[in-house]
């Protein structure tokens, strides 16, 4: 907890390594969406101007690999953390601080429905919502999908060799609508829900601070609250 007689109190929401991991990957991802659809729709005239300025088509498909070795290299930092976080530090991936799913989550869905249709009030959320958790699963999924068509269609020689051809083909199709769906969820979803908010717009700085101030620690996530509170008592 930190206090300053001119700020409001706060408290710490994320580590470092969280932090340092959400900005790789979002330089990463924004670079991957750029050179991944340029190349896609490289006859359009001023596609083919942008795919010119990156120093052509050769140079924009090294970009989009070397971003997603990066991007990947991320993921995997983040495995790693995941098993010090359950072996080395001797937590459980279960329980209101894990992003796993749990039964709560589901009575909050609901309660949100109802909530939406005024029959009922809004859900006390604990250290993240179930649209939190769904975004960290929909993410990490997809780009276990993103990594393997894209490792196909890299060396579709060698996966050709171990597959029937057509296989190469699905992972184009797969890849790019893939793509499609990410930079939509990312730009509509994930943006509306944590950017767009009234008392948040322009910017949630939790994720980029590792801060949360007191007022928004309450109301957002109550139930943490509470437990903490409980705690240290």
């Amino acid at each position: 907890m930190e206090t300053n007689s001119n700020s409001p109190e706060t408290f710490q929401r994320f580590h470092v390594l969280h932090r340092m991991l959400h900005i790789v990957i979002i330089f990463n991802f924004t670079l991957l969406a750029i050179t991944g659809f340029a190349l896609y729709f490289s006859t359009v005239d001023w596609v083919r101007f942008l795919v010119s300025i990156m120093g052509g088509a050769g140079a924009a498909g090294w970009l989009h690999r070397f971003c997603a070795v990066f991007l990947y290299m991320g993921v995997l930092v983040h495995i790693f953390w995941l098993f010090y976080y359950k072996f080395v530090l001797h937590q459980t991936f279960f329980g209101p601080d894990s992003m796993v799913p749990r039964k709560k989550d589901f009575k909050d869905l609901y309660q949100n429905i109802r909530y939406a249709f005024n029959k009922d009030t809004p859900p006390l959320f604990d250290r993240f919502s179930y649209l939190q958790k769904y975004d960290y699963w929909a993410e990490f999924i997809g780009m276990q999908t993103m990594g393997i068509t894209g490792l196909m269609l890299w060396y579709p020689d060698f996966f050709a060799g171990l597959f029937p051809g057509y296989f190469i083909n699905i992972a184009g199709y797969l890849h790019f609508y893939e793509a499609v769906l990410a930079v939509m969820y990312i730009g509509v979803v994930h943006m509306a829900d944590t950017h767009l908010v009234p008392d948040i717009f322009p910017l949630e700085k939790s994720i980029f601070t590792g801060k949360i101030e007191k007022k928004r620690f309450v109301e957002d996530h109550p139930e943490e609250w509470k437990r903490k509170q409980m705690i240290n008592d």
